[in-house]
């Protein structure tokens, strides 16, 4: 019998709430995989990077093992195909490299709440809204997708949603965790993370929590969930750091719905080890590239004579469909490594916009994912270091300064 990959989480360095970690894919006592934390889970649609084809995509990381988001209402659809492939979605998609995280809904951007009963809930498919089940979303997402972490079955609940229909939704995502715990032989318990909701609610969020840590023997993480949703930072910060320090430390906490580079360093303090979210592909819809910078000890900050480039780099990103880079022949960010920059210039991927090139997009995608992997790279090495308040508040001064 194929033993069964498990998950392990290990701490490699710590202060106050902040910490560095590792995920790891395990078969049988031997790592196969692993990704460092804090760390942000790549968005894909229907399974895919969006605008990364296999090659791109490991180029990004020099090969090394990447988070993936999976959306089960994506994969539903073609759960089929799965089924009768028989080999997981890592194999059918090209993905055996990347640590898979299958969630129930899209990271792009929350969800409604959609109709739920004692026994389904409503998914948003291509074929539009579909019934669900507790055993059916385990029994696909265990036996046909086969991902490396699963989120638990639960419905997002809003920030503004009222108080009475919050109470009923924790309620009924807790009954869930409880039979999806039942349902999930122990060998999957690890790969199981149970999220913890109830809106704007301090109590329904600390009733959630408590369930789910009741059950963390057979769990092997948590999920910080409908987050971004319409809640100030300082409201989601406050809440986060009443419920944070009740959970295990051994287990590691993923976050949905928050990417802007301040939000991260403020959820990092706080003790947020992965951020699933679609903001460098937003940036990309755009025709944006991230030009922000998040190495501070090469350059003097001080220095009031910046080039055009310098300027540009202290902006959190510039638009490629301004007229102003026509002619630009410099790269998006002058000391970025990526293949964009290395290659292309601003006036060209200018020119793909205007066109309507598909290849803007690609070369966009690659630039600010790249971009965003080496923001998250840096901060592990802050916290490494032991200097991740001050790089944080570095961070802050440089981006009042614009």
């Amino acid at each position: 019998m194929t033993e069964v990959d498990q998950l392990e989480f290990t701490i490699t360095n710590e202060i106050d709430q902040i910490r560095s970690g590792k995920l790891s894919i395990v078969n049988n006592k031997i790592e196969k995989k692993s990704i460092l934390t804090p760390t942000c889970l790549l968005y894909t649609k229907e399974g895919n990077p969006i605008n990364l084809t296999k090659d791109l995509l490991e180029g990004l990381s020099n090969n090394k093992p990447l988070g993936l988001h999976l959306s089960f209402s994506d994969i539903y659809q073609f759960s089929n195909v799965l089924e009768k492939f028989g080999k997981g979605s890592h194999k059918f998609l090209s993905l055996e490299n990347q640590v898979l995280f299958c969630m129930i809904r899209d990271a792009n951007g929350f969800a409604e709440t959609l109709e739920t009963s004692d026994q389904h809930m409503m998914v948003n498919t291509r074929k539009g809204k579909t019934k669900v089940t507790v055993e059916e979303y385990q029994k696909i997402s265990n036996q046909y997708i086969q991902p490396d972490v699963l989120s638990q079955f639960s419905v997002d609940i809003a920030w503004n949603v009222s108080r009475k229909k919050a109470i009923k939704l924790v309620t009924q995502n807790s009954s869930w965790l409880k039979s999806q715990i039942k349902l999930t032989p122990s060998q999957y318990h690890s790969k199981l993370f149970a999220v913890i909701q109830g809106s704007k609610y301090k109590d329904q969020r600390m009733l959630s929590l408590k369930e789910a840590v009741a059950h963390q023997q057979s769990i092997g993480g948590f999920i910080l969930g409908s987050f971004g949703s319409g809640e100030s930072p300082k409201e989601r910060e406050d809440l986060l750091s009443e419920l944070l320090p009740q959970l295990p430390k051994t287990k590691p906490r993923l976050i949905t719905g928050i990417g802007s580079p301040e939000e991260v360093l403020s959820l990092v303090e706080l003790g947020i080890d992965i951020f699933s979210n679609n903001y460098p592909n937003l940036m990309t819809e755009w025709g944006n590239a991230l030009t922000f910078k998040f190495k501070f000890n090469s350059n003097n900050n001080n220095n009031n004579n910046n080039t055009q480039n310098e300027v540009e780099s202290i902006i959190n990103k510039i638009n490629l469909w301004d007229s102003k880079y026509v002619i630009d022949k410099s790269p998006l960010v002058s000391d970025c490594k990526c293949f964009t920059c290395t290659q292309h210039t601003k006036a060209y991927i200018h020119h793909l916009l205007n066109t309507h090139e598909m290849l803007a997009e690609v070369l966009l995608t690659i630039h600010n994912t790249y971009h965003y992997l080496s923001f998250f790279e840096e901060i592990r090495n802050a916290i490494i270091s032991n200097q991740f308040k001050s790089y944080k508040d570095t961070f802050l001064t440089q981006r009042l300064k614009e």
